[in-house]
C-alpha cells in the first residue's frame, strides 16, 4: 500500500521545486545579462525582467547581485570540474589525458556561450588568480592549474614534453585557451568547435613536445602535422 504524503510535506516539496525553477531561470538570465553588460553595469531589475520573475521573487531566492554572480560561477565551474574528473583513465599517458582535457574544456566553453561571454567581458587573465573576482573562480582556476601542471610534469617524466616549468606551461595553456575563445566569439562563432579544438591542441603539442616525440603525440590526438 502506498504511503500517503502529509499535506504540509507535499506543499513544502512543491515550494522547493518552484524555488529551484526560479533559481535556474535567474541564473540563466544572469549569464546572458552579465555577458552583455558586465558585472558592474548589470542591474538586478534587468536580471529579474530577463528571467521572467518579479523582483520580489528574485530576492526570495538570492539576496544580492553578488550572490547571483557567485552562484552562476559555482554552477558552471562545478560542471566543468565534474567533467574534468571523468577524463582520467588508468594507464593513459599525459599526452592522451591532456588532449582529452583540452577538448572537454573548449567544448564546454563553446557550448555555453553566455557564460563564456560573461567571463571574457571582465577582461581578466584567466591564468592569474589575483585578478579574479569571486572565490569560485579562484577555486576553479587553482584546480585547473594544478591538473594541467601535474599532467605536464607527468609528460616530462614520460619523455614526451620538453623539460620546462610545469606551472608556467599550465598558465600558458589556459591563457591561450582564453585568447582562442575570444577570437572565436569575435568572429561570430563561425568556426566549427572541433576545428577550434584541433587547432588549439596542435599548437599545444607543437609548443611543448620534444621534436622526436611530436609525430607520435599528434597521432595520439588524431591530428596531422599540417595545416
Amino acid at each position: 500500500m502506498a504511503t500517503a504524503i502529509a499535506p504540509e510535506k507535499a506543499q513544502q516539496s512543491l515550494k522547493d521545486r518552484k524555488r529551484e525553477l526560479y533559481r535556474e531561470a535567474v541564473l540563466d538570465a544572469a549569464e546572458r545579462v552579465f555577458g552583455s553588460e558586465g558585472y558592474e553595469a548589470t542591474k538586478v531589475q534587468r536580471i529579474a525582467s530577463e528571467s521572467g520573475v518579479s523582483l520580489t521573487t528574485l530576492y526570495s531566492v538570492f539576496e544580492s547581485k553578488w550572490e547571483i554572480y557567485r552562484a552562476v560561477h559555482r554552477r558552471r565551474l562545478g560542471e566543468v570540474m565534474g567533467l574534468a574528473g571523468g577524463i582520467y583513465e588508468a594507464g593513459a599517458s599525459a599526452v592522451e589525458t591532456l588532449v582529452a582535457g583540452m577538448r572537454m574544456q573548449l567544448d564546454f566553453f563553446m557550448s555555453r556561450r553566455d557564460y563564456t561571454r560573461m567571463q571574457l567581458k571582465e577582461v581578466t587573465a584567466w591564468s592569474t588568480l589575483e585578478l579574479l573576482r569571486s572565490p569560485e573562480q579562484i577555486e576553479g582556476l587553482s584546480a585547473g592549474l594544478q591538473h594541467f601542471a601535474s599532467l605536464f610534469r607527468q609528460g616530462i617524466d614520460e619523455g614526451d614534453f620538453v623539460d620546462d616549468d610545469p606551472e608556467l606551461m599550465a598558465r600558458m595553456v589556459i591563457a591561450c585557451q582564453q585568447v582562442r575563445l575570444a577570437m572565436w566569439m569575435d568572429d561570430g562563432c563561425q568556426e566549427a568547435p572541433k576545428s577550434v579544438a584541433d587547432a588549439a591542441i596542435r599548437h599545444l603539442l607543437r609548443s611543448y613536445c620534444r621534436p622526436e616525440r611530436l609525430d607520435a603525440a599528434l597521432h595520439k590526438a588524431d591530428l596531422e602535422q599540417s595545416p
